[in-house]
């Protein structure tokens, strides 16, 4: 069962840090002056108030908040994410949040195993710090080495590389995708006995989708798509579900990012050219 949503409150916030925590991803702190409730897997939008802000916010994963400071992970990829990281400390921010639909909380009955490439670390991150318990996996993939945010994963973190180089001395890591490091942890749940919980690009999460089917796990896919509003008006980041025996489509905004992987048919599709980085 998918989680349930928090009501989204509006802010213009302070930055109080903006910095890098490996060569690939920053860490971005926020001072919104109130409190900032989520639940693991909800987004929120970002945008430089007023005028001369961007012509859309930019959605970004929730990493954690507490103390009315919001703490969001990003890569620069574009011309807004690379004019966020020039952002200093004492910059305006315009956020609108939580939105979105969460992962599902915790069952005595299921462990967890946690899931997340590149990016997609912050979701199954702050699920893991909010409701992880002693057995429950927890894995994380990356390109190399150094693109590993160490200072943000604790000791229970199974870290896979791509390639073996950029690892700091004493930190060893898995070389290949990060399905495969889950897939040779010793003591792994019996079926119907855990949820995978995954968040990455799209390679990663037929990966994922495919190692719960065969060991008879259930399944929760939060899914990176583009935004442009947050709250399923644009309808710019619609997927096709299936629900009750019928296709239609879904705004990942709203009804999303989280899915049960067994309501996205797409997912056993040919990559159709979006690329095959499983971080």
């Amino acid at each position: 069962m998918i989680g349930t949503p928090i009501s989204p409150v509006s802010a213009v916030g302070r930055v109080t840090a903006n910095r890098y925590v490996s060569s690939a991803f920053l860490r971005l702190d926020i001072d919104l002056g109130l409190p900032f409730d989520f639940r693991p897997g909800q987004f929120a939008m970002v945008n430089e108030p007023g005028p001369g802000g961007w012509t859309f916010s930019r959605p970004f994963s929730v990493l954690a908040a507490a103390d009315q400071t919001l703490s969001l992970l990003y890569r620069v990829v574009g011309r807004g994410t690379a004019a966020l990281a020039e952002l200093p400390a004492g910059a305006s921010l315009q956020v609108l949040g939580p939105l979105g639909t969460p992962f599902p909380a915790p069952t005595a009955e299921r462990s967890a195993v946690l899931l997340g490439g590149g990016v997609g670390l912050p979701p199954v991150l702050a699920w893991c710090e909010r409701w992880g318990r002693k057995d429950d996996i927890a894995c994380f993939g990356a390109r190399d080495g150094a693109e590993v945010p160490w200072e943000l994963l604790g000791p229970r973190w199974h870290v896979s590389v791509d390639r073996p180089n950029g690892l700091p001395p004493g930190r060893v890591a898995f070389t290949g995708v990060v399905t495969g490091l889950a897939r040779t942890l010793p003591g792994l749940p019996g079926p119907g006995r855990a949820d995978i919980l995954a968040c990455g690009p799209l390679p990663l999460l037929r990966a994922a989708a495919r190692l719960a089917q065969e060991r008879g796990w259930g399944c929760y896919l939060s899914l990176e798509e583009h935004m442009g509003c947050g709250y399923g008006v644009c309808k710019g980041c619609v997927v096709p579900v299936v629900r009750g025996g019928s296709v239609r489509n879904a705004t990942c905004c709203q009804e999303g990012p989280v899915f049960a992987a067994a309501d996205l048919p797409w997912l056993g599709e040919e990559d159709g050219g979006r690329g095959e980085d499983t971080h």
